[in-house]
């Protein structure tokens, strides 16, 4: 009777993971796009775990020879939603696990814990997705710098930043954010306005001193841009234009790493600096400026020069009160 007992618990105990697993809900994938597409959406969802159905014998080897995936998911792009891609929702990720389901090997789990909590980031993304529809303006380089300027007035630089502090959600929160922060930011508002952009990440400094380092690249009248709101803000609600829609050329300091230094991603990125008519006519007058104080002090040097020239070769006049012949114009009376 014991025996039958105990063999009645351990078939239950067997079959239950499976049996409860049969009512989970599967994603099936078929690509890895469709699988690090479909994990982006898990994380924008704020769902802590999914479970996945791999479909192809090609996925599944792809998996198995990445078994942490961290790099390509990191690397991944969906130009179509541009906010389920890896490059953006990876950043979100305090940790993660991925294991295959006992006895089901086509099934992959994958549990997330996040920086911050479920309705926080669902309070940010609604948020944003309303900014970006009051910032975007008349044209590309319009809304592009709108997001640029807004986001430099809006947060202040993070010295000190620890933790969570890194992520957009949590720097527009608390109005501070570091690099990774700011591109984030950038990344949302300018994915909801339907501009391409993209985060690279790398190192940036100068004198030696470098530190790692993340801004962006953004898609302005079909020619892409560098973008480094960070480097743009000078603190105190200051906006500067020295790293904003800079050309590969004009963009010092700057070292991508990974996927972001392959000559296919940088030979997207134009040759020289977006400028507009406004931009122009600024440079116009800076560089007049700039030449009206020599123009000035040569004038100044000619005029001195000409004007002791000319009294050197003015005649010896009488004292006043005389009159010479000169002086007047003779006139010839007509004889009566």
């Amino acid at each position: 009777m014991k025996f039958r007992l105990y063999l009645i618990i351990a078939v239950l105990i067997l079959t239950y993971p499976s049996t409860a697993f049969a009512k989970t809900k599967k994603i099936s994938v078929s690509t890895q796009d469709e699988l690090f597409t479909a994990i982006s959406q898990q994380i924008l969802n704020h769902k802590s775990q999914e479970f996945y159905y791999i479909s192809t014998d090609e996925l599944k080897q792809q998996i198995t020879v990445n078994k942490d995936f961290q790099e390509p998911f990191s690397n991944h792009y969906n130009p179509k939603a541009p906010l389920m891609s890896g490059c953006y929702t990876h950043f979100a990720i305090s940790d993660y696990n991925i294991s295959w389901f006992i006895g089901q090997d086509r099934t992959l789990s994958v549990l997330m814990h996040y920086y911050v909590p479920g309705d926080t980031s669902d309070d940010y993304y609604n948020e944003m997705r309303t900014l970006a529809e009051e910032l975007k303006g008349d044209d590309d380089y319009e809304s592009v710098k709108a997001v640029h300027d807004y986001i430099i007035k809006r947060v202040e630089y993070d010295q000190n930043s620890i933790g969570t502090n890194y992520t957009d959600i949590e720097g527009f929160r608390e109005n501070r954010m570091v690099c990774q922060g700011y591109s984030m930011a950038s990344y949302v508002l300018l994915s909801y306005m339907g501009i391409p952009v993209r985060i690279v990440t790398g190192t940036a400094g100068s004198n030696g001193r470098s530190e790692p380092h993340a801004w962006n690249i953004v898609q302005v009248d079909g020619k892409w841009y560098n973008y480094d709101a960070t480097w743009d803000d000078a603190g105190d609600d200051k906006v500067i234009y020295d790293y904003f829609l800079k050309g590969k050329n004009d963009f010092p300091y700057h070292l991508a790493e990974g996927i972001y230094a392959n000559s296919d991603f940088t030979n997207v990125i134009s040759e020289q600096s977006y400028f507009t008519t406004f931009q122009f006519r600024d440079n116009i007058i800076t560089a007049l400026s700039s030449l009206i104080f020599p123009v000035l002090a040569v004038l100044v040097i000619y005029c001195y020069f000409r004007l002791k020239k000319k009294s050197s070769m003015v005649p010896d006049y009488p004292t006043i009160g005389r009159v010479i012949e000169d002086d007047f114009e003779s006139y010839k009376f007509k004889e009566e």
